[in-house]
């Protein structure tokens, strides 16, 4: 009997270790590794889709960069207010203007070029050559006037005609000068002047 217990426990462990074996294989072949192996792929797709959603953003972010680069056109803007500032003024000893008809036409310096009428500042007790050209051949001159009007210490040329002619005007900066006009065109060729008190 004993021997017979011991048999049948044996071939219970068997059947139950070959019961397990199945399972397991079963398992297996169920799909279960293949399977994974697809949702591996799938896990890999999913990384390469956030791959490509990271090169997007990595190209956004290059986009971004070239929005900084528009920050640099700001640095442009950096330019323009480098043109408007009273600070260019103070190295300038020469100011050139065309003279016609219509108006005096900046040339230099760089805060007045292109500007028709431009504000001269200029600096008191510092010397200042004016320079201009006859553009449309018509008469011209150029005066400094105060606020009266009234020439500044004889600062005036005469009237020239000739197209291409040119005239320079050396002065002292004052705090009476407010003005340059043509006296044949004052209502077109006049612009102001504004003296700043010297450092």
């Amino acid at each position: 009997m004993e021997r017979d217990n011991s048999v049948s426990r044996r071939r219970v462990l068997s059947a139950a270790g070959a019961g397990v074996t199945l399972a397991l294989l079963a398992g297996c072949t169920e799909g279960g590794g293949p399977g994974d192996n697809n949702t591996t792929g799938d896990d890999t797709a999913d990384g390469g889709d956030e791959n490509e959603t990271g090169a997007g953003g990595t190209d956004d972010e290059t986009g971004d960069g070239n929005e900084t680069g528009d920050g640099n056109e700001t640095g442009d803007g950096n330019e323009t207010g480098a043109d408007g500032g009273g600070g260019d003024w103070e190295d300038v000893d020469e100011i050139v203007l065309d003279g016609i008809t219509e108006g005096w036409e900046g040339v230099e310096p760089a805060p007045i070029e292109g500007e028709t009428n431009p504000t001269l500042t200029l600096f008191e007790g510092q010397e200042y050559d004016i320079t201009w050209e006859n553009i449309d051949g018509q008469p011209h001159n150029i005066v400094i006037w105060d606020d009266n009007d009234e020439v500044v210490e004889d600062y005036q040329t005469e009237i020239i005609e000739e197209e291409g002619e040119t005239q320079t005007l050396t002065l002292e900066a004052t705090s009476e000068m407010t003005q340059y006009v043509c006296e044949v065109h004052i209502g077109t060729m006049l612009g102001e002047i504004q003296v700043e008190s010297g450092g």
